[in-house]
This record gives structure tokens, C-alpha cells and sequence, in this order.
């Protein structure tokens, strides 16, 4: 496999420079900020913000930009100590890249690339002059990806490309550490638009939804690589999984390709599954961890809707799931509905051409309210307010307001489709859509 990491300018330079001295002299990188975005969804995985620093109302041109620059292709998002941003882009016809830019000037610190031709997959379709079953390549003309996010931890960066490979490196230097490859290695589920689940760790293990008989989610050794751990059959999609703690226990939650589980984070053992398929066999939110143990999933189409379920630990340790309510009306979207209090904010769309953002009770489920014009919203949760962005590139300030939807500011920053959710440390925001990666002061 090829590879290569680069290290730009003289500004990059200096800051290597900079660092490998530190180390040489028994120093160590920079503390991370408290409320650094280290994983999908930042630091509870809920797209909650921990102390931000976001003033009341923007000024009408929008929050001051800090800096802006060009990355490739994807809709990977950003992780960041607070020193420094993490994200993939698609490099060339051929491969994938990571790359690890200065959170304060943009500027490229280091840049891994590796092969990653994309795949194809055997159909059931017979070609007539063959005489033998057509095969269908990745879907590619919704973006060349990568789709997942990057997880950061204990000094390692962990990455899943758009062909499935996933690479741990050193966070710091951007060196190769070990390897994996889910799809021809340890067959995991074929993913048609590109791998979008993202990791998570637990322990000294990284966790992923691999998908397959045996082996529908697999641990990984942080050090190594090594299997920790595989467990059940389900196949998976492009959701990616989340840890909670039920009555002091923890717990693994994944939304694979048709159903819900619940796994042991320490073994894969399985507790409990519910079934919650839409009609294309593929699931995109994240589930989210709502107050009282109650955990809310949606997923997009016409068939399966939102839904809340209640888990509770057993007196022989196990735990169970218990259905709360359905709501067929809620139908989900590409990108992950956030929690203020006892309602769900989200998008609320069946396709392309729905644009709307809905306000959900948790305790029932009925719709509080509906706004039109917002496609594919993509929010952080600051308190009482969140930030929006949508798919046309527009970022807005709003109160969480369950009877209606307030927009304190509002101004477009980004080209369509502008589908990655944004990133927030303190007062920093960074977006990025398929060609630009910004940064915005935001307090």
C-alpha cells in the first residue's frame, strides 16, 4: 500500500520543528481544550457543546472568519484537541487522504494518503453476452467521500476511508501505526455510497460496526490492531454507534442496517434487538441518549419512522428495552437530531426535496412544530440555543424553543451541498463543505 505524509510550508515547518524540540527536552504537546471534539458527534457523541463561548446574536455578515482554505472532496468532519484539526478528504481518483491542519491558521501540519480504489460488488443481474452476473461499482455522484469521521484518542487518530480501510496513525506525526481492512479483511457489510460509520473507543479498544455472520461489530486493539472482540450477525449500514450507562452499567448501542441493538461494550455479548427497517435496508442517525434512560432512533424513508424506547438493567445484569411510542411521521434525514431538555430538534425529511426541521417531544412523541425551508439541518447544542447549518450552506443561531422555531442570526457561509456537521471548541467553529474548510469566531 502506498503512502505518504507531507508536511507544508515554512509555517508547518516551524511548528514540527517546534514540537519535536519539546519532546526532545521531556516536554509534551499542548493540554487539549476542555471541551475538545475528539469524535463523532464531540465529546458525549450527542453534538452537544461542553462550555462554549457563543455570543447572543451574530452581526448581519455572520461571525468573524478567522481563516478559510481549500481541502478535497468529502464529508468527513472535524475533530480537534483545540490545537489541532483532523479530517479526510478524497485525494485523487485513487486515494484517500487524512490530513491534520494548525486549528489557527488552516495551515497543513501533516497529510497521510493511502490507495483506495474503490470497490465493486457481484449483482444478481446476468450480463447476456457473458454470460456472467454484473457487478456494480460505489456509488460515487453524491461525493467521492470519505463519509466517517476520525476518532482521537490517547495520542492516536483513528480513520475509516470510503473503501473501508481503517487506519490508526500517530495524531501527532501523522505515522502509519497499524492497518485494518473491514471490507476484505474481515468482510464486513459492502457499503454502496461509501463507509460512513465512525469509531468509537471504550477501554483500550476502538469499536466499529463492521457488520456480517459473527462479526457485525467488531474491537479493535488501540495499540495494535488486534481483534479484541467480534459478536452478532446483523449487517450494518452507514449509522455509527454510541456508548451509554444504564443504572451504572455501560452499554453499546448500534443501529445496524435493519435493526437496533444492544450489546456489552467489554465482550459484544448481545442484551437485547428491536427491528426498525426502512424500505431501502439502510440506517444513517446516530441513535441519541435522551434523560431517563430513554434512547430515541429515527430512520429516513417511508416505513420506519422515530421511535423511543426505554432500557433498564434486570437483576441478573442484563438490559432490556422496553418501546415507549412510534411516530411514522417523523422520517429522519442525512444528518442527526440533538436533545434540548424534552424535545428532539432534527430534520424531518423523506427526500431530497423536503426541507423541513421539526420540534419532537420525547415523553410522546407528537410533533410541536414544523419549519419549512431549512434542508438537512445539522445542529450543536449551546445551552438553550443551537447552531445550524443546513445543506445549502447557511449557518444560523437559534433558541431552542419548543413552540417554535427562532432564528436569532443568520448568513450563508458555504456552497451546497454543505452536508458535514460543524465542529465547536469554545468560540471557534469550523465548517467545511466539499471544497472549503473555514474557521469562525463565534463568541
Amino acid at each position: 500500500m502506498h503512502h505518504a505524509r507531507s508536511f507544508v510550508g515554512p509555517r508547518s515547518a516551524q511548528l514540527r520543528i517546534a514540537g519535536l524540540a519539546l519532546l526532545f527536552a521531556g516536554g509534551c504537546a499542548p493540554a487539549p481544550h476542555k471541551g475538545a471534539w475528539n469524535q463523532w458527534g464531540g465529546p458525549h457523541r450527542d453534538f452537544t457543546a461542553v462550555e462554549p463561548q457563543v455570543a447572543p446574536a451574530w452581526p448581519e455578515p455572520g461571525p468573524k472568519k478567522l481563516w478559510s482554505r481549500e481541502l478535497g472532496d468529502g464529508f468527513s468532519t472535524i475533530v480537534t484537541d483545540g490545537h489541532t484539526l483532523y479530517t479526510m478528504y478524497r485525494a485523487d481518483a485513487e486515494h484517500d487522504a487524512v490530513v491534520a491542519l494548525s486549528a489557527e491558521t488552516g495551515a497543513t501540519r501533516w497529510e497521510y494518503k493511502y490507495a483506495a480504489p474503490y470497490l465493486s460488488t457481484e449483482t444478481d443481474v446476468i450480463d447476456m453476452e457473458t454470460g456472467k452476473k454484473k457487478t456494480e461499482p460505489q456509488v460515487t455522484k453524491f461525493g467521492t467521500g470519505p463519509n466517517s469521521t476520525p476518532l482521537l484518542v490517547n495520542g492516536r487518530l483513528y480513520a475509516i476511508g470510503f473503501t473501508g480501510i481503517l487506519n490508526c496513525l500517530d495524531a501527532h506525526s501523522g505515522k502509519l501505526l497499524w492497518t485494518r481492512d473491514l471490507y476484505r479483511e474481515i468482510g464486513a457489510t459492502y457499503q454502496m455510497f461509501g463507509w460512513a460509520t465512525s469509531p468509537i473507543a471504550y477501554g483500550d479498544t476502538v469499536i466499529v460496526l463492521t457488520g456480517g455472520k459473527g462479526h457485525g461489530v467488531t474491537a479493535f486493539d488501540q495499540a495494535t490492531g488486534k481483534t479484541a472482540w467480534q459478536a452478532t450477525d446483523y449487517e450494518c449500514s452507514y449509522s455509527s454507534p454510541i456508548l451509554v450507562n444504564v443504572d451504572g452499567q455501560d452499554h453499546l448501542v448500534a443501529y445496524m442496517s435493519k435493526d437496533i441493538i444492544g450489546v456489552c461494550p467489554k465482550t459484544g455479548e448481545l442484551h437485547w434487538s428491536l427491528e426498525h427497517k426502512n424500505q431501502f435496508g439502510s440506517t444513517i442517525a446516530t441513535p441519541l441518549w435522551c434523560s431517563g434512560n430513554r434512547l430515541f432512533f429515527v430512520n429516513g424513508g417511508d416505513t420506519a419512522g422515530g421511535r423511543v424506547v426505554k432500557l433498564a438493567r434486570s437483576a441478573d445484569g442484563k438490559i432490556m428495552a422496553t418501546d415507549m411510542w412510534t411516530n411514522k411521521k417523523i422520517r429522519g434525514g442525512l444528518s442527526n437530531p440533538v436533545r434540548v431538555g424534552e424535545f428532539i430538534y432534527g430534520p424531518n425529511s423523506a427526500g431530497e426535496n423536503v426541507k423541513l426541521i421539526t420540534a419532537v417531544s420525547v415523553e410522546n412523541g407528537e410533533i410541536a412544530w414544523q419549519e419549512r425551508g431549512v434542508p438537512g439541518p445539522k445542529c450543536i447544542v449551546i445551552g438553550e440555543r443551537f447552531i445550524v447549518l443546513d445543506d445549502e450552506g447557511n449557518l444560523m443561531l437559534v433558541e431552542a424553543n419548543p413552540k417554535e422555531m427562532k432564528v436569532v442570526s443568520k448568513t450563508r457561509l458555504l456552497e451546497a451541498p454543505a452536508w458535514s456537521a460543524p465542529t465547536l471548541v469554545g468560540n471557534r467553529l469550523y465548517l467545511r463543505d466539499r471544497k472549503t474548510v473555514m474557521a469562525l469566531e463565534v463568541g
